[in-house]
């Protein structure tokens, strides 16, 4: 393993209550939010990886399909599924990343609740507070960045594996580094983990430039649908729930669709519907510039960030189209 070199910027204090807690524990819970993405997933990875420093081997445990493009992390095989995890498993701690409550139903939460001990890390600024100690920075890029600063400031030493599941995270979760998120400080950590052994170009063909067929088709028949509105200015896609069925894609397989909807010249603010259901659809936003989509995800009861939010809504995708516009323009007009 290569050594760390340059001083880490956060406060020490933190971190050192963090390895406190790892020290007095001998089972850990690993977990994050439904329906795992990238930062989620490499966050989770990298702290199982740093526990094996304690003498630890920490349970991931998600709820929903881990997406295809996300197979090639290391160790991406220890990952349970909350529906086939033993139930009545309990932990000493857990370690829960980049979920702003836990108060939703299901086997995770009911693991999390179990726990004699919560650590609570996130970057988002909607987080409820929960947790024994909590740690919140949105001014973070994304978790992976948040843990690269714990392990550097504890002199943990990040091997290759490690410096590929870190940078997977802020790669995905700036949105290729391109989200206002994206600092000074992010680009530093991007480096250090180059150095440390992550293959930048290797990981950003296996997310962005892997898809099979069945996908590329179905991004096809989903574009071939698009519609603009407010004189260009906004971008609006529809997933149909027959298409997503034929392609076998899970959602994760999709959520880079909503980034297209920023590709035209003169957008401002987009969004992807997904129909999950007759009554039921799910919504991505993306926004430039000023226009915070955060906003608008935290009215219909979801989260997210200023340029990357989502939702869900119980109305057909037809209606829930007609309601974002509606949203969408008196932001815009606003």
């Amino acid at each position: 393993m290569k050594s760390n070199r340059k001083k880490s910027k956060v406060d020490s204090t933190i971190p050192n209550k963090i390895a406190d807690l790892i020290r007095q524990s001998k089972s850990v819970l690993i977990t994050s939010h439904e329906d795992p993405d990238g930062d989620s997933l490499g966050s989770q990875l990298a702290v199982r990886r740093f526990l094996r420093a304690y003498k630890l081997e920490g349970s991931i445990v998600n709820q929903g399909k881990i997406p295809f493009k996300y197979m090639f992390l290391p160790d991406i095989d220890l990952v349970n599924d909350a529906a086939n995890f033993e139930k009545s498993a309990e932990f000493d701690l857990a370690v829960v990343l980049e979920r702003p409550n836990i108060e939703r139903n299901g086997k995770v939460s009911r693991l999390i609740g179990k726990a004699t001990k919560i650590i609570n890390i996130d970057h988002h600024p909607d987080n409820s507070g929960f947790g024994d100690l909590i740690w919140v920075d949105p001014k973070a890029s994304s978790v992976g960045e948040m843990l690269f600063e714990l392990f550097d400031t504890l002199g943990a030493a990040i091997d290759t594996e490690m410096a590929t599941q870190i940078y997977t995270a802020i790669l995905t979760d700036t949105g290729r580094f391109r989200f206002r998120s994206t600092s000074r400080r992010t680009m530093e950590i991007a480096g250090r983990l180059i150095e440390l052994g992550a293959n930048s170009r290797e990981i950003c063909d296996q997310v962005y430039y892997s898809y099979p067929p069945s996908t590329i088709k179905l991004i096809g028949h989903v574009l071939s649908r698009v519609n603009f509105y407010a004189d260009g200015r906004i971008c609006l896609l529809q997933l149909d729930r027959k298409a997503l069925e034929e392609s076998r894609a899970g959602l994760g397989d999709v959520d880079g669709l909503a980034d297209y909807t920023l590709y035209g010249k003169d957008v401002k603010v987009g969004g992807l519907l997904k129909e999950l259901d007759d009554n039921l659809t799910k919504v991505s936003l993306r926004s430039r510039d000023q226009i915070d989509v955060s906003r608008l995800a935290h009215k219909y009861g979801g989260g997210g960030h200023y340029n990357a939010a989502g939702f869900a809504v119980k109305l057909p995708i037809i209606e829930a189209e007609q309601k974002l516009l509606q949203d969408l323009e008196g932001m815009l007009n606003g």
